[in-house]
């Protein structure tokens, strides 16, 4: 278990810890000697640090890696930094990626059992054993639990992807209440199916990465293969039901200009769209809203997913006149 977490560290004291190393840059310094500058993760923060002269040292790590780190916690113009003394690579065996990653606040098992319990309120049929099929399949279920909805820009912490689906099964129910004559168990399907190629696309192992099959070929390509093969486990898949649920995959970007071989054709393809990308963006805008909490002014930063600032929440700057 680790100890010592980044929002735990306290100025001008011995810190023995361990970080993941996000960033590693050798640089030269004004009198000539080479440092590494760093920055180390944890799930709680991240932590500039610095190790001088370091071409004395043996150094057996890399970025992505996990290191065990003696060092002293410092100020410098303004911010903490850490002056390290020692600095070595943890074993692999020592190392549990939710303490160094960021993670949802929900726990994943307490999402995935509420996740398995609507999958079952289903009706006895091919949809059913489709979800349930994928869902408890013990080859996917622990990259469920833990992989990351995306790299950066929405839900991108271990168990993100949970968040997201649960999120959306949520939303379509209440979306479905409202629009009855929708179909609500192809609403289900395209929710907890349209980004399981996700779990094959991102690497969470030593960073959050793409894999290289996920580069090269998508998670929307990924996820088509992935529920194509669970079809045919299903005896008798009616063949509408999958041309339907395979479409609600390949169009659930919306347009083709955002990545979607195909473009929503019928009503629930639609929803699933719209409410993926009301998900995603809400959860870009608190993720910016965190992110420039301590920022000045009644702006955020650039938001990349978004492209642009943010108003950040608060009242309006008009009050109404006293009476």
């Amino acid at each position: 278990m680790k100890q010592g977490f980044i929002s735990e560290l306290s100025p001008d004291r011995p810190v023995r810890s361990t970080f993941l190393v996000q960033t590693k840059e050798r640089k030269i310094a004004s009198n000539g000697s080479a440092y590494l500058d760093l920055e180390l993760v944890d799930s709680t923060g991240s932590l500039k640090a610095k190790l001088w002269d370091c071409d004395r040292w043996k150094l057996d790590f890399e970025a992505d890696d996990v290191v065990r780190v003696d060092a002293q916690l410092e100020e410098y113009r303004g911010a903490a930094q850490l002056k390290i003394r020692k600095i070595e690579k943890c074993p692999p065996e020592e190392v549990d990626l939710r303490d160094y990653f960021p993670r949802s606040a929900r726990d994943p098992e307490e999402m995935y059992g509420k996740l398995l319990e609507r999958l079952r309120r289903v009706p006895e049929g091919p949809v059913r054993q489709l979800l349930l099929g994928v869902a408890e399949d013990p080859a996917i279920a622990p990259k469920l639990k833990l992989a990351p909805a995306a790299t950066a820009f929405h839900h991108a912490y271990l168990g993100g992807l949970l968040e997201h689906v649960l999120s959306l099964v949520e939303l379509g129910d209440q979306v479905c209440d409202h629009y009855p004559t929708l179909d609500r168990d192809l609403v289900l399907a395209g929710l907890v199916l349209h980004d399981v190629g996700k779990l094959e696309e991102l690497s969470y192992e030593r960073g959050f990465h793409y894999s290289t099959r996920g580069q090269l070929i998508g998670h929307i390509t990924i996820g088509l293969e992935m529920v194509q093969s669970k079809m045919r486990a299903v005896p008798d898949f009616p063949a509408p039901l999958r041309d339907r649920i395979e479409h609600i995959i390949l169009s659930h970007h919306g347009k083709l200009e955002f990545g979607s071989p195909k473009e929503p054709a019928f009503p629930e393809a639609l929803v699933v769209h719209y409410l993926d990308d009301l998900d995603s963006k809400l959860a870009a805008m608190r993720a910016q809203y965190a992110s420039d909490k301590d920022r000045e002014g009644d702006f955020t930063s650039r938001n990349r997913a978004l492209g642009r600032e943010l108003l950040k929440p608060g009242p309006p700057d008009h009050q109404p006149p006293k009476l």
